[in-house]
């Protein structure tokens, strides 16, 4: 499974979109930067789920 996520500043993780493939969630993330201020955007990510916890799709 793949997702959207943002880090806060207290390193919390907010969970904004869950994806079934990882084209979806790299579009999905580049669509999610386009609402935020430009100082936010690096904290979005497209990352991959799994049992461990996740990884960033890097593109």
């Amino acid at each position: 499974m793949y997702a959207v996520i943002l880090e806060n500043r207290d390193r919390s993780i907010t969970h904004l979109v869950t994806c079934r493939s990882k084209e979806a969630a790299l579009i999905a993330s580049q669509l999610e930067k386009d609402k935020v201020s430009p100082a936010d955007r690096s904290k979005i990510r497209a990352v991959a789920l799994d049992d461990g916890g996740y990884t960033e799709i890097i593109f």
